[in-house]
């Protein structure tokens, strides 16, 4: 409960869901004689009964009791990324949330809670994932200063290059070859308003369903009608495809873009050099930048003909939103500070918004279905945001 739930910026007295396996070695009764839970039934959105539990009373945590997530087996070179976590620490008096602050009270004794390498395409996750943005600087790599490399549009590169293998020439390669703007290409080509219109009709184009009225506003070019064509039967490889063939295309983006990472990956371990990892980001120690970004350039290098390679280490921001108070007997939580903490409504709105988006231009009717089946496929986009897929459907079906 405290897991998913107290961590994730939700009300500490809100009851929440707890699987049956999850509650085998508890004596649920014995808790709600002693006022510590107090347990409710409502109905699921199918129409099933589950059972929802609150803590009345603050007390500590047992780490043995977390779920751990469910994901692949780690190889050699995901151990190794895995044991860079304890290297992890904060800048006095940086910004941080709940779930970092417990990670970093943890990591030495339960660091395999906090790596999972998805079942969907291999993505890396981890609370340095997961972390807000603005609070990665925050972040020390052995008590130094870190900087971070990232690839620019990263997704709309992969389109490019996997288009460009798989069908050979055509306009969108070309466009990212010649190291133009993609969104104001499609703009052009699609006859649209502005830019940020483009980039959400892109990531129609990358997410949504197979639709023959994308096709028709590119001209029928042969990449879209490839793309089309793709998320119209089963992929083998992607493990979503019988249920979801639509997901065909992200499963192939995300899974080219962990195959590059891991050269970037290995490459960065074979010179010893310790790095975090945020999907297509690397984080390093700053004096130890510029070598870990000769890395990333010479696999880039071999993978795309054209890409731009950034390099930050910004100034951190001094806020703190959360906090957790460490003892060594156990783990409590503390007041947290509600003005400053990430707002976590219209995060949820917005990704409800780009499926209602996405729903409008299917011939589906049936709205919740598609939110189910919707939220699986972004399941760790949404996580990352610390949302789960189940309360994505649950505000999707209560939105009018």
């Amino acid at each position: 409960m405290f897991w998913r739930s107290r961590l994730k910026n939700v009300d500490a007295k809100e009851p929440i869901h707890v699987p049956k396996d999850q509650l085998k070695l508890v004596d649920l009764k014995a808790l709600v004689a002693a006022g510590e839970i107090t347990i409710t039934q409502k109905k699921t959105i199918n129409g099933h009964d589950a059972f929802y539990y609150a803590p009345l009373k603050v007390g500590p945590m047992n780490p043995d009791l977390l779920p751990l997530s469910k994901g692949r087996d780690l190889d050699k070179l995901t151990e190794e990324m895995r044991s860079y976590l304890k290297r992890v620490s904060l800048k006095a008096g940086a910004g941080s949330t709940d779930y970092f602050n417990v990670f970093l009270y943890l990591k030495n004794n339960y660091l395999h809670l906090f790596f999972t390498v998805d079942l969907f395409s291999g993505r890396v996750h981890t609370p340095v994932s997961g972390f807000h943005r603005e609070y990665r600087p925050n972040i020390l790599i052995d008590g130094e200063q870190t900087a971070s490399l990232d690839v620019t549009t990263m997704q709309p590169l992969l389109l490019g290059k996997i288009l460009e293998t798989l069908i050979g020439v055509n306009e969108y390669s070309q466009w990212i070859n010649e190291g133009k703007d993609i969104y104001l290409s499609i703009q052009d080509k699609a006859k649209l308003e502005n830019r940020d219109k483009a980039k959400k009709r892109f990531f129609e184009i990358l997410f949504s369903f197979a639709d023959k009225r994308l096709a028709q506003m590119f001209g029928n070019s042969n990449w879209i009608n490839w793309i089309n064509e793709l998320k119209s039967k089963p992929m083998p490889l992607n493990p979503h495809s019988l249920e979801k063939q639509h997901s065909n295309l992200a499963w192939l983006l995300q899974s080219t873009e962990v195959k590059i990472m891991r050269e970037v990956w290995q490459g960065l371990i074979d010179a010893k050099l310790v790095f975090l990892s945020v999907h297509d980001e690397v984080i390093v120690k700053a004096r130890e930048a510029q070598k870990a970004e000769e890395i990333f350039n010479s696999v880039l290098s071999k993978h795309f003909k054209y890409y731009k390679l950034n390099s930050k280490g910004e100034t951190p921001i001094k806020r703190q939103i959360e906090s957790i108070q460490n003892t060594s007997e156990a783990l409590q939580v503390q007041e947290i500070t509600k003005e400053a903490a990430p707002q976590r409504e219209p995060t949820i709105d917005r990704f409800y918004s780009e499926a209602i988006k996405a729903f409008n231009k299917t011939l589906s009717k049936d709205k919740t279905k598609f939110l189910i089946c919707w939220a699986k496929d972004l399941k760790s986009t949404l996580l990352d945001a610390g949302i789960t897929p189940t309360e994505f459907v649950q505000y999707g079906t209560n939105a009018n």
